[in-house]
């Protein structure tokens, strides 16, 4: 059985983080912080919300879900220094039928990536106030497979598809969920992505036949955002304008294959 803690954070700004702790029992991990003096220091100027617990259990995409308010603890987190009981969670998935995994949060309100009767997967929000109401904030797509979603730039969703062996990268409005752009992309792999809510930029790591391991960035908040290159490997005599990939589409039928 696997544990994952997903800690949230407000600043004096109302900017939202997530930090995500792997491995780590709740009240080890809480205890932990307490012992830290500059912990402290950091409480000063930010508030810790909540703590969202995730249990996984083999290697199936399932998890189940559980949160506490930590706004609910009179004296904080020093309240809870020598206590030997955990603390008090509150269920909001307490099967394995599906996985869910926390994209952001807007005080209750949670926007979670799942395969909920979803098994390409989908972003779907919930708000503790009302646990058992879900909404569909992007449904699932009927052809590419959504591999990751985060937030960045404030209120803004940077999707990652699987679509016909090559990836694809959107952003989408986070309240909505409407489409507003795609990133231009070449025919390859998106190895890794980043980016925070607090931050405009995005970063990700991609691949080709053409191109081998470029990180590009994207600054969200420019009224025209451009990916620009900023760290490219690969030999500095290649010249890639020479050579040019091309999707191929076929059918298998009984006499052979037919290309399209």
């Amino acid at each position: 059985m696997g544990l994952k803690l997903w800690l949230i954070f407000q600043d004096l700004c109302g900017r939202l983080s997530i930090s995500t702790v792997h491995g780590l029992s709740m009240l080890t991990f809480l205890k932990s912080l307490v012992s830290f003096p500059t912990f402290f220091d950091m409480l000063h100027v930010c508030v810790m919300q909540y703590v969202v617990l995730s249990i996984t259990e083999g290697c199936d995409p399932v998890n189940r879900l559980y949160y506490f308010d930590l706004t609910s603890l009179p004296e904080g987190l020093r309240g809870i220094r020598g206590e030997q009981s955990m603390l008090p969670f509150k269920k909001l998935v307490d099967n394995f039928e599906a996985q869910y995994n926390l994209v952001s949060n807007d005080g209750p309100v949670f926007t979670f990536l799942t395969n909920k009767d979803a098994p390409k997967y989908k972003v779907i929000r919930v708000d503790l106030n009302n646990p058992g109401s879900w909404s569909d904030v992007i449904p699932e797509s009927n052809t590419d497979v959504l591999t990751s979603v985060k937030c960045v730039n404030e209120k803004q969703l940077l999707l990652c598809y699987l679509n016909d062996v090559k990836h694809v990268l959107q952003i989408h409005d986070l309240e909505t969920g409407d489409f507003q752009w795609r990133l231009p992309l070449e025919i390859g792999t998106v190895a890794d992505c980043s980016g925070s809510r607090k931050q405009s930029e995005i970063f990700f790591t991609f691949t080709s036949f053409l191109t081998p391991g470029t990180v590009y960035r994207c600054d969200l908040s420019d009224s025209k955002p451009e990916v620009k290159i900023l760290r490219e490997a690969g030999p500095a005599n290649f010249d890639r304008s020479m050579f040019e990939t091309e999707q191929v589409y076929f059918l298998i039928c009984h006499i052979g294959l037919l290309f399209l």
